[in-house]
């Protein structure tokens, strides 16, 4: 016959794993609330051992029956780690509503309009105040004109005035040597009649020896264009006997060079002045004067600058 008492060893291991299960029950409910709100104090009275019982929950032994096999000790298991806490996830970023979408349209279009308007304004302003300088520029301008003009105006009168004056001063002045004029006039007039007779006497005089003059010069001159005109016709007859006149030559054909002579005679310069139409009369005019040098020429050195340069006719027929 067995006894209905419970053993002490296996009452102290029953409360042992009831103790242990509430204390896992305890972190876990509180490990959930602390994702909720801030963790509070947790008090957990442990015990090392089992207390005593009280005297009246000791139950005196039975006689000790045979021994039977022993029970098997129940296994204490180590009670579980708490789990961990889930990490609350980021919901995801809403999308706006088209409601919203065109509330943000509407007030960026206001914003532009009212940049806009501010700007339009502000162009406006600037307008306006670029038209009010440029009145008052041209207000300034006129008023410098006016003024300008003003003091021309007055330049003007004071000029006139001075003019005036001045005309007044050479009208006495002429009035006053009319005067001095007049009177000079009347000292002189005795002596004019003497003063003119001498004066007619002089001019007949000096028109004679004027006249001399001119007749001598005249005669020079004269004598000069003489010998000049013996040397050009000289010059004229040594190249014309050289020129090699081609066939078939019309008389009135006339060739006009200019002759740049040195004063030996020799030929400087010859420039073909007029063509007579024919090329080859004008090529053989021009080699006879080459060839005819050295041409006579005159040794007063005043008679040959008026022959070192001059022009000279050449017809075929001469």
């Amino acid at each position: 016959m067995t006894s209905t008492h419970p053993e002490p060893g296996r009452v102290a291991s029953g409360v042992l794993a009831v103790a242990v299960h509430v204390l896992f029950i305890t972190l876990l409910v509180f490990g959930i609330r602390w994702q909720q709100r801030p963790p509070e104090p947790v008090v957990v009275d442990l015990w090392q051992d089992i207390p005593p019982p009280k005297p009246e929950q000791i139950v005196r032994p039975a006689p000790e029956p045979p021994p039977a096999p022993p029970a098997p000790k129940p296994e204490v298991r180590p009670p579980e780690p708490p789990k961990p806490a889930p990490v609350a996830k980021t919901p995801p970023p809403e999308q706006p509503s088209r409601a919203e979408i065109e509330l943000k349209d509407k007030q960026r279009r206001l914003r532009e309009q009212k940049l806009a308007e501010q700007e339009r304004r502000q162009d406006e302003l600037r307008k306006k105040e670029e038209a009010r300088k440029e009145k008052e520029a041209a207000r300034k301008e006129q008023e410098a004109l006016r003024r300008e003009e003003q003091l021309r105006q007055e330049e003007l009168k004071r000029q006139e005035a001075a003019q005036r004056k001045e005309e007044e001063k050479r009208q006495e002045e002429a009035r006053r040597e009319d005067e001095r004029r007049m009177e000079r006039e009347a000292e002189t007039r005795r002596s004019a009649i003497l003063e003119e007779q001498q004066k007619l006497a002089q001019a007949a005089r000096v028109r004679a020896e004027e006249e001399g003059r001119k007749r001598a010069v005249a005669e020079a001159a004269a004598a000069r264009q003489r010998q000049l005109d013996q040397y050009i016709g000289g010059i004229r007859k040594k190249i014309h006997s050289r020129v090699a006149v081609p066939p078939g030559m019309n008389g009135s054909a006339e060739a006009v060079y200019s002759v740049t002579l040195l004063p030996g005679g020799e030929v400087l310069e010859v420039r073909l002045v007029k063509s007579s139409g024919v090329p080859a009369y004008d090529a053989a005019v021009e080699r006879a004067i080459h060839a005819a040098q050295p041409l006579p020429v005159p040794s007063d050195p005043d008679l040959f600058q008026l022959l070192r340069q001059a022009n000279y006719k050449f017809r075929p027929l001469e």
